[in-house]
């Protein structure tokens, strides 16, 4: 996911893990508990299939955002339908969750083989999103856009000294060393460390082998082309090879739908950024 989106995830997990449940409960009465977003369906219509891609991505959609598991089963449903033509895929997502992604990413790749799948950052994909992205038969950015943040990231809570401060110690009891490593009371061990690391790395290992599948490149070219971890704004993105150019939502909709189509996907978009205010 992308650093920032990443940071305020992490911040309000963080939080809430260390609130009593007394408080917890107490905040939610207080109407401090968010409203999740409301799933964006996809507008279909002619031969022409609009499936959004947005938010932090999950396999259920947990944070708001896209459900992986949904995504990929709708594409392999337009993928069958022998009514469309081509799926255009918007993306607007800061990436998400290793769960999910491959299986997201899969299905845009299987699928692509039956019919144009476009996707299109519109106006960011990132991380995850950058996964799925990738996996499409052309991969565009808007004028404003951005791509990237290729890598996978993790991380550990070390609580014990939040725990001294508040008078608290908590004593973990196992079956096993291995059921409680890299538990959050305490530092990290180094053998936890190394095997979190081995884990990020066999992941991140996928996500590059999954971005020289999809863009048809060596697995070695892809960190020259597509970064470590940078993100690159549409033109230069273009001019690397990241992407296949800049091409905005109502460009890409335009070459591959109807005009009714595109009066729809825009009466859309007006209307789900009239309600996110």
């Amino acid at each position: 996911m992308h650093p920032d989106a990443l940071g305020d995830l992490l911040k309000r997990g963080s939080i809430e893990a260390m609130l009593p449940d007394a408080l917890k409960l107490l905040a939610s009465m207080g109407g401090g508990a968010a409203t999740a977003a409301k799933s964006q369906d996809p507008i279909r219509d002619g031969a022409t299939y609009i499936l959004p891609l947005f938010g932090p991505l999950s396999p259920k959609g947990s944070y708001g955002g896209t459900s992986t598991e949904r995504f990929a089963n709708q594409v392999r449903e337009a993928g069958s339908d022998p009514t469309i033509g081509a799926i255009v895929v918007p993306i607007m997502s800061p990436g998400g969750l290793v769960y999910g992604t491959a299986e997201a990413g899969d299905a845009v790749y299987e699928t692509r083989q039956l019919k144009p799948v476009i996707c299109v950052a519109s106006p960011y994909s990132y991380s995850a999103a950058h996964w799925i992205g990738t996996q499409g038969s052309a991969y565009y950015a808007s004028t404003s856009g951005g791509v990237g943040s290729v890598g996978v990231r993790g991380g550990h809570i070390d609580m014990s000294g939040f725990e001294d401060k508040i008078g608290m110690k908590t004593t973990l009891i196992a079956s096993d060393p291995e059921k409680i490593a890299g538990h959050p009371y305490g530092p990290l061990s180094d053998d936890d460390r190394a095997d979190m690391q081995a884990e990020i790395d066999e992941m991140n290992q996928s996500f590059i082998a999954a971005i020289a599948r999809g863009r048809g490149i060596d697995a070695s070219a892809v960190p020259g082309i597509h970064g470590a971890g940078r993100t690159f704004p549409a033109a230069r993105a273009a001019t690397l090879g990241v992407t296949d150019g800049v091409m905005t939502l109502r460009e890409v909709v335009a070459k591959f739908s109807s005009s009714r189509t595109r009066l729809a996907l825009m009466r859309r978009r007006a209307a789900a950024m009239a309600s996110a205010f």
